[in-house]
């Protein structure tokens, strides 16, 4: 039997599935990834330092901040230079909105109707629009702090290495702190409907991994935690992942430790739940998740409870930035300390930095000489470390899925529906696995 799904749709990119099924063995399955590549890696060598991160940024549409965030960081580490905590502030508020607004696009609009039974997703908002408002509301105002912060909402301009080129307007700072009361109660309502779903029973052995750290619920620093409690630094991280090639396919797949895991909104909830703020513990203590969780399904309500948990971190981040003093002095004197520090360069530096995007670990590589010319960088995605592991799911989870085959020995809707499900599950971003 060979199944073949031509497009999946509600994800970011285009891609098809792909599965060979011979005396009730399952022989072979894939995520027919029908993007190009890109070859943004290839891209980045030779050019200024002061250019690669607006040019990762536009790795992707949906998660530019992190891009250009990971960049930024890997290179200030390879220059020693710290940043100042009005920066560290507006950067962790930038992420705050990345995440609030890519996890209420998927929620919403990518996922809800696989639980709902709409087959045209206008038809969904029309029935659920009052719904339909509070999760646009919410992405909105995600998509406003990064553009108040970042200069726009895609692909942001004002971040560079060190700091920012501009400093946001406090006045639209304290407006986004205004309205961020009625955002948090249109956040929970949201969670609430997510929390409330019936999700498949698939549970796996699956090893997982998020960022991690000691005083808040890790996104934009922290050491890499796996199931076992170990704890790495991104650059050791990234020299015990493995990336391979398979054949016939423009996206690279990691192993940890030989083996395919899971990066994303349940790693991180797994990890790092006790440090949820209140709203979102609350919720998450009244979808009687059981943690640590193995259901690649549970990532969804995992992404609706930091979306709570996002929110209400983003008026405690306002509240610290609006009594901060800004110093535009700091701006003026970035770029002298970036071209002393080149100078004193002997040889090349490197670095490796890690941030958390919507959908995982991002991880970021320069090496670059005193001319400040990159000589070769390695970027890891979310996605293509999810990759390998959704098509072990994929595997693991078709055998469930036969007893829905019809007499003609086809995979019917109701088998189709359920395999986009779990690939949506994911939430993949083909743009950033395909760089």
């Amino acid at each position: 039997m060979h199944i073949k799904i031509e497009h999946i749709s509600k994800i970011e990119g285009y891609a098809g599935f792909i599965a060979d099924i011979a005396d009730g063995k399952i022989k072979k399955v894939r995520v027919d990834i029908k993007e190009g590549a890109r070859l943004l890696e290839g891209i980045l060598r030779d050019r200024n330092i002061y250019e690669v991160s607006h040019i990762t940024a536009r790795i992707c549409g949906i998660c530019p901040v992190v891009h250009t965030l990971a960049s930024l960081k890997a290179l200030e580490k390879a220059l020693d230079i710290d940043v100042s905590p009005t920066t560290l502030l507006l950067r962790r508020l930038m992420m705050m909105g990345q995440i609030i607004n890519s996890h209420a696009l998927h929620l919403f609009f990518f996922s809800l109707s696989d639980f709902l039974g709409f087959n045209k997703d206008l038809a969904m908002v029309k029935q659920h629009s009052r719904r339909a408002r509070e999760a646009l509301a919410v992405r909105d105002f995600g998509n406003l702090l990064v553009e108040v912060i970042g200069g726009r909402s895609i692909h942001p301009v004002t971040p560079t290495i060190g700091g920012f080129l501009k400093l946001p307007d406090k006045r639209k700072l304290r407006h986004l702190f205004n309205i961020s009361t009625k955002v948090l109660a249109d956040a929970q309502r949201l969670a609430e409907l997510f929390i409330g779903l019936k999700y498949p029973y698939f549970v796996r052995s699956s090893p997982y991994a998020s960022l991690h750290n000691a005083k808040e619920y890790a996104f934009y620093d922290g050491l890499i935690k796996t199931p076992n409690d170990a704890k790495a630094s991104p650059t050791d991280f990234m020299k015990i992942i493995k990336e391979y090639q398979p054949e016939n396919s423009v996206v690279k797949r990691a192993l940890y430790q030989g083996q395919p895991y899971m990066v994303g909104a349940i790693s991180r909830l797994n990890n790092n739940h006790s440090q949820l703020n209140p709203h979102a513990k609350r919720l998450l203590k009244q979808a009687g998740l059981l943690l640590p969780s193995l259901n690649p399904f549970h990532n969804i309500p995992a992404q609706a409870v930091e979306v709570v948990h996002c929110v209400e971190e983003t008026r405690e981040l306002l509240k610290r930035t609006l009594h901060k003093s800004f110093d535009v002095n700091d701006i003026a004197e970035q770029k002298d300390l970036v071209e002393t520090k080149l100078r004193s360069l002997k040889g090349t530096a490197q670095a490796t930095a890690a941030v958390e995007a919507p959908r995982g670990a991002l991880y970021y590589f320069y090496e670059f000489g005193g001319n400040g010319k990159v000589v070769n960088c390695n970027i890891i995605t979310p996605t293509s470390q999810n990759m390998a592991r959704l098509e072990r799911d994929l595997e693991e989870y078709l055998p469930s899925l036969l007893g829905r085959m019809t007499t003609a020995n086809v995979c019917d809707k109701n088998c189709q529906d359920k395999i986009k499900m779990l690939v949506r599950a994911y939430d993949p971003c083909l743009t950033c696995a395909t760089h």
